[in-house]
């Protein structure tokens, strides 16, 4: 197939991807929804894997090496359907937040929704496209960061052979994480050592430690020691086993919901429709973040938890475009006074989003149980790697979740799996979440229904599974959505939406897959702003 076909294929995909969404999610307020192939996007973002690249020397020249890579993919057909599930679920959330500016008593009745599908695969590779300029101190936190996470431990690049014959791949994005595999592994060399510039020589090592051990003891003593790795399987290996067959019996977004007290939040204001709506962010790296990102975008009063400066994090590569329209406050919860403060801003709080590994918070009274006694009204939007099942307090990330359920193996094979393009089980869960988050808005302001919303990586995973099947069929979509081939006017022409920040200067944040006729200034709410007290107080 040429460049166009491709498109106009994913621009079905995504037609077919939107209309099993609808039906498995029992969405019924939909409003007029067109998939967008532009064949001159493609000329603006190939033009752009190479410009406002942040980096200096060789780590610029790795940034560069991904992010064409990465461009290029977003033209060819794909194996695992990724981008066509982003459309759909991120149109699916700019109908649910229209949905819930009508509540707010807004005028939506003319709206309509576009995505375009170049700029739906793009929300896939924004942590290769992000670009920034201004404090030097955070220049270097960034680049010290690209350096540490881009080693040879790293499964989203690496896997390795095992005594029997098994691959594994080891994923530790922290430091204190990659301190305890190197540890648990007996390695001689200290975890910091390991780093972008050593890492020809480090897969030679790796390689000869790796093939002396067993598979499955090493996923197992990765996880017991605190880090992860897992064995790679193939889709039918990991859906027969205890935690895959739990995981594929769960729904997409799991709902539990209680009865709480009906809340009008008013008339929206030029924000958006979540306006007004405060968000407690208790995320972090990519995909949690991507999921309060859009109720930012929405207009949503987003307040971002971290314990240091913003300029001194230490995933500072990995979470940057997580921060796009967020405010954030540091608050370190060993400290009593700070962590007070965070118990004051629970009780504030409308949603309280979470990602961190389960059980993490509960040494600071801050369990789903403890944070619902604190406030029974708020929203609690919990995404986690094994959903809840019997793994559900094991630590996990995107690459990993590709590995474990077959994708890697499904895009490539058992001897050479392929992880698919960017960060897609970072992202795609993101927006699932802040899909289901949105719903539960919905239903509080509906009817007074107080919700706590679950997904996973895993079963995001599974999501592309099902979609790559249901879209192999070629069965006719529905009438629900069109397509179209003619662009709109002085949208989707530009890579990055450039914001200003007092503490870390310009950020350019990849543009949206979307565009909605009635919340068309959305661009407005992507500025991020660090060392805040509270909410904003609009």
């Amino acid at each position: 197939m040429n460049k166009k076909e491709i498109l106009l294929s994913k621009a079905e995909d995504a037609q077919r991807v939107y209309d099993y969404l609808v039906e498995e999610l029992k969405i019924d307020d939909l409003y007029p929804t067109t998939f967008i192939v532009n064949e001159e996007a493609e000329k603006e973002l190939k033009t752009n894997y190479l410009k406002e690249n942040p980096f200096p020397h060789v780590i610029a020249f790795a940034l560069a090496k991904l992010r064409k890579k990465a461009v290029n993919r977003l033209f060819e057909e794909e194996k695992v359907l990724q981008t066509p599930v982003i459309a759909a679920v991120l149109s699916l959330c700019s109908n649910v937040a229209t949905s819930i500016g009508k509540l707010r008593g807004d005028q939506v009745e003319d709206t309509h929704i576009y995505s375009d599908i170049s700029y739906a695969g793009l929300q896939a590779i924004r942590l290769y496209m992000a670009n920034y300029k201004g404090n030097k101190a955070f220049k270097k936190s960034r680049m010290n960061s690209a350096i540490r996470v881009d080693n040879a431990i790293n499964g989203s690049f690496y896997k390795y052979k095992t005594l029997d014959g098994r691959y594994v791949s080891f994923h530790t994005y922290y430091q204190s994480q990659q301190e305890k595999l190197v540890k648990a592994l007996s390695l001689k060399k200290e975890s910091k050592k390991f780093n972008l510039m050593s890492t020809k020589s480090d897969i030679k090592y790796l390689n000869k430690v790796v093939k002396e051990k067993e598979s499955y003891a090493l996923e197992e003593l990765a996880f017991d020691c605190g880090a992860c790795a897992c064995v790679l399987r193939s889709r039918e290996e990991w859906e027969n086993t205890e935690v895959g067959k739990a995981v594929v019996n769960m729904p997409l977004i799991r709902f539990s919901e209680t009865k709480g007290e009906k809340k009008d939040f008013g008339k929206a204001n030029s924000r958006g429709p979540l306006s007004g709506i405060k968000v407690l962010d208790l995320t972090h790296i990519i995909a949690g973040p991507a999921c309060s990102r859009i109720l930012a975008e929405y207009g949503a009063d987003v307040l971002l938890v971290r314990r240091g400066k913003f300029v001194d994090q230490e995933q500072a590569m990995l979470e940057l475009d997580g921060w796009a329209g967020k405010n954030s406050i540091q608050l370190d919860f060993n400290d009593p006074v700070q962590l007070a403060r965070v118990k004051e801003l629970i009780k504030e709080a409308d949603v309280i989003t979470y990602s961190y590994q389960n059980g993490c918070m509960d040494k600071f009274g801050l369990s789903l149980e403890e944070i619902r006694k604190i406030n029974p009204n708020v929203i609690y939007a919990n995404l986690m790697c094994f959903s809840d099942s019997v793994w559900k307090d094991r630590p996990g990330w995107a690459p990993l979740a590709e590995d474990i359920t077959g994708l890697s193996v499904r895009n490539g094979s058992l001897e050479h799996p392929v992880n698919l393009n960017g960060v897609p089980l970072d992202y795609i869960p993101g927006f699932i979440l802040a899909l289901g988050t949105l719903l539960a808005i919905e239903k509080r302001i509906k009817d007074g229904t107080v919700s706590i919303v679950t997904t996973s990586l895993t079963k995001g995973a599974m999501l592309l599974h099902d979609a790559t099947d249901l879209c192999s069929k070629k069965e006719k979509p529905s009438d629900r959505t069109q397509l179209s081939t003619t662009p709109i006017k002085e949208e989707f022409v530009k890579t990055r939406v450039y914001v200003q920040s007092e503490t870390l200067g310009s950020i350019g944040f990849p543009s949206p897959a979307t565009y909605n006729t009635t919340y068309h200034n959305l661009k407005q709410n992507m500025p991020f702003t660090d060392g805040k007290e509270g909410f904003s107080q609009e």
